[in-house]
């Protein structure tokens, strides 16, 4: 038997394999997931951990309704968006990257003050984003897979966000928690900077729109109005949250940084896992039925958060908020998309955020400064809470109720009409006798 060498193989030899490219539907989501996640690193941050970092510092009750409120205070902006806030992607990029960059005040010094300053541009940032965001995301996703495709972007953004807070959870007890936050920032601000490579159509950019035409779009659209209403109610009840959350978990608890990371990483991991779901869920059915799915939910949350008597209750109330807020984070767009005009939609998106930002820059004071003065405890202020949300999800069940009477309708009328003879539907003649 002859043996044969094997014949040499050059680089030259071997054939080329041409890799489709990625469409740019595939270009645009995979851009805007690693936006997302730079996102989702800063906001466990800010809305996890800095809160309680505050109130370990020093921070008053007073304080830290003041610093619930700075989310909506911020969020008022959206009214000017239209005239100030990006237009483009790029721009969109860096107003949220310098945003993600601002949690680097912190390492300054934790003084609760510099806590404010760096979660007030933050959330300054993310809010004159907005408008954009919601015309961004109805121009590089079809509608019948909107739901679907905004299910993968929020569970990316909550994944990296759970990822963040159990490293910060496991490098709490060990070493300062600054340089993590430091870390986050970074990485907020490094992946901000892919939206800006988005491939889009030529009308997808946000038009100029002034703060009276934003509340106008809003009220002119029934649906709108009945959706922000309920969300007001609803809302009322969250708002004050992050600072009656920060005493059950500080001073009734004494729960340390690092519990309270894992905590959080509970509710981001909960989120990531539901977000999914909830998208899918919306695309299939009506993204009116995951929102008050979510509010029940969120209403739940907060009862199990007013009576948690121990570490595992702060979990629960966690997990319960997480797949509350995934529901609601993905049915929002979707639900201004349905209900607002396409060249409407940015200036929708900002005159509902602009009215949640009023009712959050009031409601945080308002719960928390009878327990400022002594009257009442972190108890009963979550109470108060317990009740508006219960209210906001009966509000989104009854409109539930009247747009399912009102599909019921419209469709026993056209049987009806099909069901008719085709003479029957003709003008009746005069006759002459």
């Amino acid at each position: 038997m002859t043996w044969r060498p094997l014949p040499t193989l050059h680089p030259g030899a071997l054939p080329r394999v041409a890799l489709p490219r990625p469409t740019t539907l595939q270009r645009n989501l995979l851009l805007d997931l690693s936006s997302a996640v730079g996102m989702g690193t800063t906001l466990a941050v800010v809305g996890a951990i800095l809160p309680s970092a505050a109130r370990r510092g020093g921070l008053d009750p007073i304080g830290l309704a003041a610093l619930a409120a700075l989310p909506f205070l911020a969020s008022l902006l959206s009214l000017v968006a239209g005239r100030i806030g990006p237009r483009t992607p790029g721009r969109l990029a860096l107003v949220r990257a310098g945003g993600a960059a601002a949690l680097l005040l912190v390492l300054i010094t934790p003084d609760p003050a510099l806590i404010a300053l760096a979660t007030f541009t933050f959330w300054t940032a993310f809010a004159l984003g907005v408008p954009l965001q919601q015309r961004l995301w109805a121009a590089i996703y079809p509608s019948a897979e909107r739901g679907r495709l905004l299910g993968i972007v929020g569970t990316g953004r909550f994944a990296a966000g759970t990822v963040a807070l159990l490293v910060f959870g496991l490098a709490a007890g060990t070493s300062s928690w600054l340089g993590i936050v430091a870390l986050v920032a970074i990485v907020g601000a490094v992946s901000a900077l892919a939206i800006g490579r988005l491939s889009l159509p030529d009308d997808a950019t946000s038009a100029g729109f002034g703060a009276a035409e934003s509340i106008r779009t809003v009220l002119r659209r029934p649906m709108l109005r009945r959706i922000a209403t309920a969300q007001l109610v609803f809302g009322a009840g969250l708002v004050a949250g992050p600072a009656l959350i920060a005493m059950v978990q500080v001073d009734r608890l004494g729960l340390g940084i690092d519990d309270i990371a894992m905590a959080g990483l509970t509710g981001y991991a909960t989120t990531t896992i539901s977000f999914g779901l909830w998208g899918r869920l919306a695309s299939r059915t009506d993204p009116l039925i995951t929102i008050t799915a979510g509010a029940t939910l969120g209403a739940f949350g907060m009862a199990v958060f007013a009576l948690a008597p121990d570490f595992g209750s702060v979990m629960l109330a966690t997990a319960l908020l997480g797949a509350a807020g995934a529901a609601i984070d993905v049915s929002w767009p979707l639900l201004i998309a349905e209900h607002a005009a396409h060249e409407e939609q940015g200036a929708a998106a900002a005159g509902l955020n602009a009215i949640m930002g009023l009712r959050g820059l009031v409601v945080p004071f308002l719960v928390v400064a009878p327990i400022q003065v002594g009257l009442a405890d972190e108890t009963a202020g979550l109470l108060i809470c317990v009740l508006a949300t219960a209210t906001g999800a009966l509000l989104y069940l009854r409109i539930v109720g009247r747009a399912r009477v009102a599909r019921l309708g419209r469709m026993g009328g056209a049987k009806l009409l099909q069901s008719r003879p085709a003479k029957a539907l003709m003008p009746a003649s005069s006759s002459s006798g």
